[in-house]
C-alpha cells in the first residue's frame, strides 16, 4: 500500500510531528501522524495496561542446546533460510509444549515464528497444525489478544499449500480488513499484546490494506480511508508514549550498541567465505557481513549471560526475534554508509568504519523519525519477491556460507546443512497477484475469525 508523506520529526516541546517525505514509494496522499497533538487524542488507558504486556520467558538456561537453537532459528530466519528455521522452531514448540514451565506467551511466539518461514507445502501444513494447536489450547481470555494476526497468518499459509486458490486469499484478505474497520471508518483492536509495538501486526496491516486497496479503483472506493487506517494503528502503540516521554526504547538501544561495537574493530564475519559477489551483488554481501559481525557479537554475549539490554527486551517488546531488529537496523545503517557508493570494492577496516558512521548518522536523526525509517525498512524486508537467475545462484552460495557459519558458531547441526540447497520463502513471490503484474500461483485459506 502506497502512503504519502508520513509525518517524521516529534517536537518535544509542541508533542506534534511535523511533515517530512518518506519515501520514494509514497503517493500524495498524507498519512496525519500526531504524538499528543491538539488534533489527536492519546488512548491514555495505554499506561495502566503496560502492566499487562506480554513477557515472553524461555525455560531453559543459558548456554544450553536450546538456546542455541533458539538462536540458530532467528540468525536461519534473518537470513531467509526458512527450511532450517521452521524446522528449529518447531522443534523448540514441541520442546517447550512438553513443558511444564512453559507459558502460553512463549509457545504463541514460537507460534507465530513458525508460521512465518512456513514457505514450502508440508512446513504450511505443519504450521497450520501448529496455529490451530496453539490457539485451541490457549484460555478464551486471550483468544482474542490478536485475531487478526492469527487469521493473516493462516492466509500466509495457506498461500503455501499446493491445493490453494487465490481468489478465495484475497476474499479472506478483504474480509480480515472489513472486521477491522468500525461503521465511522476507524480502525478497531489490532494488536496491544507488546510493551512497544506488535510489528508483525502492523506488517499484516499493511499488507492487507494494500491487498484490499487493489480491489477498488477511483469510480468504485472502499467505503474507508485505507491511507489513514496504519497511522491510526501506530498512533494507538504503546512505543508513542515513550517517545513522548524520550524514554529509550530496543530500536534506540540497539542502535546504540551497534555504533559501539563497529567502532570497537571487531573482525569482520566471512572472512574465508567463498563468495565472489558481481557488482550487483557487492552491496547485499557488505550488509550480510555487517549483520554477522553484529550478529557474532551478540551471540558471545548472550551465551556468556551478559545479553545486551535491547536483546532480552526485543521480543516482548517488539513481537520479533532480537536478530530481526538486528538485520534491519544493520541494513539501514549500510544504506546511510553507501549513500553516494554502493559497488566499490572495500577493506574489512572500512566496511567497519563505514558502517559505524552509518550508524552515528542514524543516532543524529530524531526518533520519531528514526521509527519512521524503521517501519519503512521493516515492511521492505518483510516483502517477498523473485530473485532473477544471477541473484537466486548467488543466494544459493551465500546461504550455503551462512549455513557453516551458523553452525561453527553455535556450535549446532543444522537441519539441513551446508551442501544441501532447498527452496526459501525467499523465493516464493506472497504479491503475485494479476493486481502486481507477478505469476499466478495457488492459495487456499478458508478460515474466519474466531
Amino acid at each position: 500500500m502506497d502512503y504519502g508523506d508520513v509525518g517524521a520529526d516529534f517536537d518535544r516541546e509542541t508533542h506534534s510531528f511535523n511533515q517530512h517525505p518518506l519515501s520514494d514509494r509514497c503517493d500524495p496522499d498524507t498519512l496525519m501522524a500526531a504524538v499528543g497533538s491538539d488534533n489527536m487524542e492519546y488512548d491514555e488507558s495505554l499506561d495502566s495496561h503496560k502492566a499487562t504486556k506480554v513477557v515472553v520467558p524461555y525455560p531453559w538456561a543459558t548456554g544450553s542446546p536450546e538456546e542455541a537453537n533458539k538462536l540458530a532459528a532467528d540468525f536461519c530466519a534473518a537470513m531467509l533460510d526458512d527450511t532450517n528455521a521452521f524446522a528449529l522452531y518447531s522443534n523448540l514448540y514441541e520442546i517447550l509444549s512438553n513443558s511444564s514451565q512453559s507459558v502460553p506467551e512463549t509457545r504463541e511466539f514460537l507460534a507465530i515464528c513458525c508460521a512465518r518461514v512456513a514457505g514450502k507445502p508440508d512446513n504450511a501444513r505443519s504450521a497450520r497444525a501448529i496455529l490451530a494447536r496453539e490457539w485451541t489450547e490457549t484460555p478464551t481470555t486471550r483468544v482474542s489478544d490478536s485475531p487478526f494476526v492469527l487469521s493473516m497468518l493462516k492466509a500466509y499459509v495457506g498461500s503455501h499449500q499446493e491445493d490453494s486458490d487465490k481468489s478465495a486469499f484475497v476474499k479472506q484478505i478483504s474480509r480480515n480488513v472489513e472486521q477491522l474497520v468500525g461503521s465511522d471508518g476507524s480502525l478497531g483492536e489490532v494488536s496491544r499484546k507488546y510493551s512497544s509495538i506488535d510489528l508483525v501486526a502492523y506488517f499484516f496491516l499493511d499488507f492487507a490494506l494494500e491487498i484490499y486497496d487493489d480491489c477498488f479503483d477511483d469510480s468504485n472506493p472502499p467505503n474507508f480511508m485505507t491511507e489513514h487506517l496504519l497511522n491510526e494503528f501506530i498512533t494507538t502503540q504503546p512505543f508513542m508514549n515513550a517517545l513522548r516521554n524520550d524514554c529509550p526504547s530496543p530500536l534506540s538501544l540497539c542502535l546504540r550498541w551497534c555504533k559501539e561495537q563497529l567502532r570497537l574493530n571487531h573482525p569482520v564475519a566471512l572472512q574465508d567465505a567463498l563468495v565472489q559477489p558481481s557488482t550487483d551483488m557487492r552491496c547485499w554481501w557488505y550488509n550480510i557481513r555487517v549483520f554477522c559481525t553484529l550478529w557474532g557479537v551478540m551471540t558471545h554475549l548472550v551465551r556468556a549471560n551478559c545479553a545486551p539490554v535491547w536483546y532480552t527486551q526485543c521480543e516482548s517488546a517488539f513481537g520479533i526475534p532480537p536478530s530481526e531488529l538486528l538485520i534491519t537496523l544493520s541494513w539501514m545503517i549500510r544504506a546511510e554508509a553507501t549513500a553516494t557508493e554502493t559497488d566499490s570494492i572495500i577493506s574489512d577496516t572500512e566496511l567497519l568504519i563505514q558502517a559505524a558512521d552509518g550508524a552515528d548518522k542514524l543516532l543524529q536523526v530524531d526518533e520519531s523519525q528514526l521509527w519512521i525509517d524503521f517501519l519503512e525498512r521493516f515492511t521492505w524486508m518483510n516483502e517477498l519477491a523473485n530473485p532473477g537467475d544471477a541473484e537466486r545462484s548467488f543466494e544459493a552460495t551465500v546461504q550455503d556460507e551462512l549455513r557453516k557459519y551458523v553452525s561453527k558458531m553455535l556450535r549446532v547441526e543444522l537441519p539441513h546443512p551446508a551442501g544441501t540447497q532447498s527452496t526459501s520463502v525467499g523465493e516464493v513471490d506472497f504479491y503475485s497477484y494479476p493486481q502486481h503484474g507477478f505469476p499466478d500461483f495457488d492459495i487456499n485459506c478458508q478460515m474466519d475469525y474466531y
